[in-house]
């Protein structure tokens, strides 16, 4: 499966992600919310109830012990950008601290063609992420691993422990009235609703930045809750992004355990910052450039290769993937590499997510986009996006600026046929192009040959275009391939035979 070195970052949607929804992109809630001012003032009453209904305070000698399965939808790399999306199914065992708010989580995860493959451990205390291995504890970077807000007792002990929580408001949700907290969070203040008549905690409610989106709107939501001894605990969970379920979270079985035998619920004290960095697939390295040929270049860093050619005066950047800043770093290249004024014309081979994610940038530099015809609507929408958080250089620009877009659905020629591209059109491969530069016998291969050591279903469908078309490239490479002799592609389609 192409894209296989996501599998340790996407339990989390990042990415970051996260992963925000490829569709609805206006939805700002699961439902419309009429809010007005809150009958009471005292958060702390409200957090007391909760923890009393809850039964947090009643155990102080037990763990929670979880069986649980979950579903994460691969919104940012399906086969296409609206649902159904694929899901990794994950089954997960979690063990809770109801006086620390401690979390470990342990899992398991099944990904179409790869799997079940277990996970290092992981172990949360708020938005602090620990991958543990033996003795060691690996700080992560926040949002990566199963996300701690899924599991309402922690985010409950953690909000009972904050001075800043106050009352905001009180708002309709799920068609009840909420009483509606607020605190200050790291991008934008985050809210938890209880429910009045109950006490129990039903949403918390945040934003949060994101590498194609800008931000989104992510709400955690909790439901089914079950009597476990002096214990509630809800038995499903979701993170909606954008008014999109992303992930599901059902627990099965679950039981107050003493806490010599749960394994180890600790953390660093004091803890450390969170780190501010992105996954590594995402980081903005400055990539090291590898030559093709006559003016042809890759620009390589440890996420992704994209490759660049000044061809009759115009520059052609294949791929603008990771962030604004990988297309900045990119974009210093090639006024290195090609010294003067030129147009640019940025070719977006298919639409996963993380591939995409620079194209702002280049539209705000005035370049003309080219990709398959039916990516049109949702480069669009990518484009469109407002980024209110944060806001990028288009966003700066969006005046100065418009989106100029060529689609494709058949082999198409670009200066005078030295740039050939054409849609792969697999089973596997609808809507993602590859092209082909007659004047260094080179084939940008996309994102669809991913490995030269054994033969994949991708690389053969990529092979069946190189073939349906008549072209003969000497070498190619792709977004995780280096430069690889054309015969050793072919060589595996032999050997599958």
């Amino acid at each position: 499966m192409r894209r296989l070195l996501y599998l340790l970052i996407i339990l989390a949607t990042v990415a970051q992600s996260s992963e925000a929804v490829a569709v609805q992109l206006v939805t700002n809630s699961t439902n419309d919310e009429t809010c007005q001012a809150a009958e009471i003032t005292d958060a702390q009453a409200v957090l007391q109830r909760a923890m009393e209904v809850t039964g947090l305070d009643a155990v102080p000698d037990q763990v929670l012990h979880l069986q649980a399965m979950d579903g994460v939808e691969m919104n940012y790399q399906s086969e296409r950008t609206y649902p159904p999306f694929f899901s990794l199914m994950r089954k997960t065992e979690i063990w809770l601290d109801p006086q620390t708010g401690i979390q470990r989580t342990e899992a398991t995860a099944v990904f179409p063609g790869n799997g079940p493959n277990p996970y290092p451990p992981i172990v949360n205390k708020a938005a602090s992420a620990f991958m543990t291995r033996d003795t060691m504890m690996v700080p992560m970077p926040a949002g990566v691993g199963t996300p701690h807000q899924l599991h309402a007792l922690g985010v409950l002990k953690n909000w009972r422990a904050d001075p800043e929580v106050r009352v905001a408001e009180r708002c309709t949700y799920r068609d009840y009235w909420r009483t509606v907290l607020s605190r200050p969070g790291k991008e934008a203040n985050e809210r938890l609703y209880f429910d009045p008549k109950t006490g129990f905690p039903v949403k918390l409610d945040t934003q949060e930045r994101h590498y194609l989106w800008g931000q989104v709107h992510v709400e955690y939501q909790y439901s089914l809750w079950g009597k476990l001894g002096a214990m509630h605990v809800p038995r499903a969970s979701f993170r909606v992004v954008d008014g999109a379920t992303e992930i599901t979270q059902t627990i099965g079985t679950m039981e107050l355990i003493a806490q010599d035998e749960a394994p180890a619920l600790r953390v660093p004290d004091p803890l450390p910052p969170v780190p501010d960095q992105p996954p590594m697939f995402l980081q903005a390295i400055p990539p090291d450039t590898v030559g093709v040929g006559t003016d042809t270049y890759l620009l390589v860093n440890r996420g992704y290769t994209e490759a660049v050619a000044l061809i009759d005066g115009t520059v052609y950047m294949f791929e603008a993937t990771q962030n604004e800043e990988r297309a900045r770093l990119d974009h210093e290249w090639v006024q290195k590499l090609f010294p003067g004024e030129h147009p640019i014309v940025v070719v977006v081979t298919d639409l996963a997510w993380p591939h995409i994610a620079g194209v702002r940038y280049w539209v705000a530099q005035g370049a003309t986009i080219v990709s398959h015809s039916i990516s049109e609507d949702f480069l669009r929408q990518v484009v469109e996006r407002r980024w209110t958080l944060e806001p990028d250089l288009l966003e700066q620009r969006r005046d100065e600026v418009m989106f100029r877009f060529i689609g494709i659905d058949a082999l198409h020629k670009l200066a005078d046929g030295k740039v050939q591209l054409f849609p792969i059109d697999g089973i596997g491969s609808e809507g993602a192009i590859v092209a082909y530069l007659p004047e260094v016998d080179f084939l940008w291969a996309s994102d669809f040959i991913q490995r030269a050591d054994e033969p994949t279903a991708y690389a053969t469908e990529v092979w069946q275009a190189v073939q349906r078309v008549g072209v003969a490239p000497e070498q190619t490479a792709a977004q995780h391939l280096p430069l690889t002799p054309w015969k050793t592609i072919e060589s595996l389609q032999t050997e599958d035979e």
